[in-house]
């Protein structure tokens, strides 16, 4: 039996030959996940960002410094944390330089880095996260602000969506996941309706995390990359992917044998008629001890 061909053409397999040659050039010993339509990398992203399409969005989160020592992740709460240490980078001031070049760029946490974000050389606007959403304020971060360079940004606005420690609006609700995934994951309402904002077939994440962007990515009907230098996130954001892509796959077939069933009813409907129109015409034409 030949072996089922994992190009499809021999232009295609050259291309990604070639890739792999250039990821080992710019990050030696990176990690590769193909899981169509998404491409996931282990490796530091700055290294990478030649190998991104220009073409695409960048939509992030990235990681900075909260304070002048970083965010205290042992400090005291109710509940214990279940995080014993920071993720890379969240003791460093981020840099968005890299990531200004692509025509569109959503990226949040931005009033951490207000100074270093472009003024007047391009259009942009600002959107706020109210993340208490009526509640009372806690030893959380009440909002975050989101910083947009979209083909045509949206006037200021605010995305109002409870996310107050253990108290987590939509599918993150702590009755559905009881541990988030990522330290700093967010929630999949606010990246899909971010992703909306962009016009962009493929959507670039390099922060990825837990794989949050790149889920609503899919759900949005974009293509994604996402690059984590962890391997531990690295690991988690691919196996959300391929359940997300199975998920899909299940619901499109679903959709399409309920359409197939849909039109063989009305396939049977359209066959009682044309029946029911014969025997009007041929009853005439019956013995009466045969009439209907």
């Amino acid at each position: 039996m030949p072996r089922r061909r994992q190009y499809p053409t021999n232009a295609d397999r050259q291309r990604a030959h070639r890739d792999r040659q250039r990821l080992q050039t710019l990050a030696p010993g990176a990690l590769q996940r193909q899981i169509d339509p998404c491409t996931l990398y282990c490796a530091p992203a700055e290294l990478l960002a030649p190998l991104l399409p220009p073409a695409g969005a960048i939509v992030t989160d990235p990681p900075y410094r909260v304070g002048l020592q970083g965010f205290d992740y042992t400090k005291p709460r109710r509940r214990p944390a279940q995080w014993t240490q920071n993720f890379a980078g969240a003791d460093q001031d981020f840099d968005p330089t890299p990531w200004l070049r692509f025509p569109e760029v959503v990226l949040m946490g931005a009033d951490h880095y207000w100074d270093r974000l472009p003024c007047g050389e391009r259009a942009w606007s600002l959107l706020y996260w109210d993340k208490l959403a009526g509640t009372t304020p806690a030893d959380f971060a009440p909002g975050e602000w989101i910083w947009l360079a979209t083909a045509t940004p949206p006037p200021p606005g605010v995305i109002t969506h409870l996310w107050r420690g253990g108290m987590r609006a939509g599918e993150e609700n702590i009755s559905r996941l009881p541990q988030k995934l990522h330290a700093s994951q967010k929630p999949m309402a606010v990246m899909r309706q971010l992703i909306r904002l962009t016009t962009a077939c493929v959507i670039l994440d390099p922060y990825m995390g837990s794989g949050t962007t790149l889920v609503a990515a899919l759900r949005e009907g974009r293509s994604c990359i996402g690059i984590d230098l962890d391997p531990d996130s690295f690991a988690v954001a691919c196996s959300r992917v391929q359940a997300e892509l199975q998920q899909l796959g299940l619901f499109r077939r679903g959709q399409e044998a309920a359409l197939l069933s849909r039109e063989e009813d009305e396939s049977l409907l359209r066959g009682r008629d044309v029946l029911a129109a014969a025997v009007d015409l041929l009853t005439p034409a019956l013995p009466d001890d045969l009439q209907p």
